[in-house]
């Protein structure tokens, strides 16, 4: 997994993006660009694979509530299927 380190806290700061949970409730994910184009370089075919492997990827330096995985997991293959639109 290719991992982008930020040389200083305006770096950090343009790498966190804003996903946005049921409700509108809205939080800072850091690397969420990197994660995506991740998962989608494995080419997985199965829904539940595709998910299970942006959530794994996402709390690698992301914190993620057990009660807010589902909300997480929502949003996420939302702009999953945003990543391919923008092709």
């Amino acid at each position: 997994m290719s991992e982008q380190r930020p040389c200083c806290a305006a770096a950090a700061a343009r790498l966190a993006k804003k996903l946005t949970l049921r409700g509108g409730v809205q939080v800072g994910i850091w690397n969420l660009e990197s994660i995506l184009r991740e998962v989608a370089e494995l080419n997985l075919a199965d829904t539940e694979a595709i998910k299970k492997e942006l959530l794994k990827r996402l709390k690698i330096h992301n914190y993620v509530s057990r009660d807010a995985e589902d909300d997480y997991i929502e949003a996420l293959v939302k702009e999953y299927g945003q990543l391919g639109k923008s092709k």
